[in-house]
């Protein structure tokens, strides 16, 4: 079973595959306190950019991470990383197997500056 919310969730299987890496629980709870870049994050984990970036992938695309723009001073502008998973429960009773993903709310003021960013 799936959050209601969200119809397009990946299935247990995945989100599991996905939480037993010690490096993707690393990236979440890191961007769960602040963006963060995959640099950043290459450090935190101590594996290479490329590595971070393939868990990174994963996470997109099963919705437990997204992408955003930070600028710049410089005028250019670099991609963060922030969670997007407050909440992953797995309910086992009476013989039967539940789970929830509860996501972080997007605040709309946040969601208009980063895409003023991107402009």
């Amino acid at each position: 079973m799936t959050d209601p919310s969200v119809a397009d969730d990946p299935d247990l299987s995945t989100l599991v595959g996905l939480l037993d890496d010690e490096h993707v629980r690393t990236i979440l709870a890191a961007t769960s306190a602040e963006p963060l870049s995959a640099a950043a994050l290459s450090e935190r984990c101590g594996v290479s950019t490329s590595a971070v970036y393939r868990r990174v992938d994963r996470l997109v695309d099963a919705d437990l991470l997204d992408e955003r723009t930070r600028p710049r001073s410089d005028g250019h502008h670099d991609t963060v990383y922030v969670a997007a998973v407050e909440r992953f429960e797995l309910v086992v009773d009476d013989g039967d197997i539940d789970w929830t993903v509860d996501r972080t709310e997007t605040d709309v003021a946040d969601e208009l500056t980063r895409l003023w960013g991107e402009f």
